[in-house]
């Protein structure tokens, strides 16, 4: 079965690669200055795109409520890996609680 490259941080990383590379060749096309800046811009945001789609990624995952706190706390965005709405919710009550705590539960 072939990895679906949407989810896979590597093959994203190639494809950002190949849009940087058609950026710059679009700079040295036999093309109009307006032309070969609007192919730059277009190739240049898609590698931007794809590059924060494989950071997000490849980001750290923990089980510890107390560090996924911790993020929460520090201004960074967690993602909860829920089954349904009540798992999501489950979830989010615990680290409520835990906050409520002191994150000492």
């Amino acid at each position: 079965m072939k990895q679906d490259p949407a989810r896979n941080p590597s093959a994203l990383r190639e494809r950002v690669s190949a849009h940087r590379a058609l950026a710059l060749a679009a700079l040295r096309s036999d093309s109009s200055l307006s032309v070969r800046l609007r192919r730059y811009n277009h190739h240049m945001s898609s590698a931007r795109a794809l590059e924060a789609i494989a950071e997000r990624l490849e980001a750290t995952t923990t089980r510890d409520p107390r560090t996924a706190l911790s993020w929460l706390q520090s201004g960074q965005s967690v993602h909860i890996d829920a089954v349904n709405l009540a798992d999501q919710l489950r979830h989010i009550r615990a680290l409520a609680t835990l906050e409520a705590v002191g994150g000492e539960a």
